[in-house]
């Protein structure tokens, strides 16, 4: 798929199913390079998790950099899923390639996002405003990958994310939350990332996701030139003469459950108490499951078909999920934003009403190509209807070539309203082009 517009703007997608990974590497990129008349400004490169069984990802970007010209700027990583133009998939590798002479683009690094957030925000927004310093275009446009929670690997219990004894509970709250991330595991952090990220370049529009697997929160890589990372957040520098188009869509509904956390820790990330009682007796009595049930859904149970996420009446615009126990205490995904909770619903049909409103923009602004991020639950929760979200694509953007990446958690934030990290939203960034 590909759109030349005036012969100035170009941009191509690029798709590989091979499973070997230097093979896939080097198809996407042919792929997207035969589709250009000129050199491209930038690429994403996103994959799935399957190639580190096939080759590995050192040998997917091996394979890349083979047809890529040197010194083009590259970002991606690993994502549960993705759509473009020619499918739905969860195994594979994707591309995007953008060409556009009047646009100055650079890549920035930040590392150990588990262990400093703040710092590795800092260094990664340095890289990005050193390398774009010198430019005279007005738009910028920051798109990232940042590597999200990595389930702790125990002694004798391995990689899990229900612990029912409290004296390991205990243990893994005060000591290994502690430790875990000296080793990779444990909180991504991510919300603190953009947080940070945020509040240093307030004049960049931000759009990304946190790295996974598929969904099972065991494994997820960045990649950042020709270097395979992990730990770390990769992000891509634009600053362009044309306009930035982004949207944002939410459609969480409130049930009447609702309640108060009373007491927390590691930065409100573990829940201890909810109405003044044990955090885990409370969930469960209030979902009306037992343990079993909540350890069979798996990691953030989002495989149940009415999943129930929750917001903060203080900061509504946050939505998280929680990820499961150690002891009597819950973890979340991203720390507290508030004291008073509520349970949400997200159906299937609101989440295609949550794609519906974003994209269908009618047709007065011509688009060279549509960028999405969303949570990979959104498409889990929809099963095997998830290629409606294609069939609505087709229908809203028709040639245009669009790229929606399915990671576990989105970010996304404008000049006008900081950007926030959190789940269930769907984005979607593009460039008006009236002044071509």
């Amino acid at each position: 798929m590909t759109n030349i517009v005036n012969n100035k703007f170009e941009v191509s997608i690029g798709l590989s199913r091979k499973w070997n990974a230097r093979a896939a590497g080097k198809e996407v990129a042919k792929e997207i390079i035969q589709k250009l008349k000129q050199p491209p400004s930038f690429v994403l490169l996103f994959s799935t998790i399957h190639y580190k069984s096939h080759g590995g990802f050192h040998e997917l970007l091996k394979g890349v950099w083979e047809v890529l010209p040197d010194k083009t700027p590259l970002i991606g990583g690993t994502i549960a899923c993705f759509v473009n133009n020619y499918g739905c998939f969860s195994r594979g590798v994707t591309a995007l390639a953008v060409s556009y002479p009047n646009m100055d683009v650079t890549i920035g690094l930040g590392k150990n996002t588990k262990i400093s957030p703040k710092k590795a925000a800092r260094n990664c927004s340095g890289m990005i405003k050193l390398g774009l310093k010198n430019s005279g275009y007005k738009n910028k446009l920051l798109i990232n990958m940042i590597s999200m929670g990595k389930l702790p690997d125990l002694p004798y219990f391995g990689r899990i994310h229900i612990i029912k004894s409290k004296a390991i509970g205990w243990i893994a709250t005060y000591i290994g939350l502690k430790v875990f991330p000296y080793f990779g595991y444990g909180f991504g952090k991510e919300e603190e990332v953009i947080d940070e990220l945020s509040r240093l370049i307030p004049e960049y529009n931000i759009i990304g996701g946190s790295s996974v697997d598929s969904n099972d929160i065991l494994d997820n890589y960045q990649f950042i030139d020709k270097k395979v990372m992990t730990n770390c957040i990769v992000a891509l520098g634009i600053s362009i003469d044309l306009p930035i188009d982004m949207k944002t869509t939410l459609n969480l509904h409130k049930t009447n459950t609702k309640f108060n956390i009373t007491k927390t820790s590691r930065d409100g990330r573990l829940i201890k108490k909810i109405n003044n009682l044990p955090a885990k007796k409370q969930l469960l009595d209030m979902l009306k499951l037992n343990e079993e049930q909540f350890s069979e859904f798996g990691p953030f149970y989002y495989r149940v078909s009415n999943y129930l996420p929750f917001i903060f009446e203080e900061n509504p615009k946050f939505t998280s999920g929680m990820g499961g126990f150690f002891g009597n205490n819950i973890y979340l995904g991203y720390k507290s934003r508030g004291k008073k909770a509520c349970l949400c619903s997200i159906t299937g049909k609101d989440i295609l009403d949550i794609i519906d409103d974003n994209i269908n923009r009618g047709q007065t602004e011509q688009y060279p190509f549509v960028f999405m991020s969303s949570s990979s639950i959104l498409l889990n929760t929809l099963g095997s209807k998830s290629h409606e979200i294609k069939k609505m694509l087709d229908t809203y953007l028709n040639e245009t070539p669009y790229l929606m990446i399915g990671p576990i958690t989105e970010n996304f934030g404008t000049t006008n309203e900081r950007a926030i990290a959190r789940v269930y939203s769907f984005n979607s960034i593009s460039f008006k082009l009236s002044k071509l």
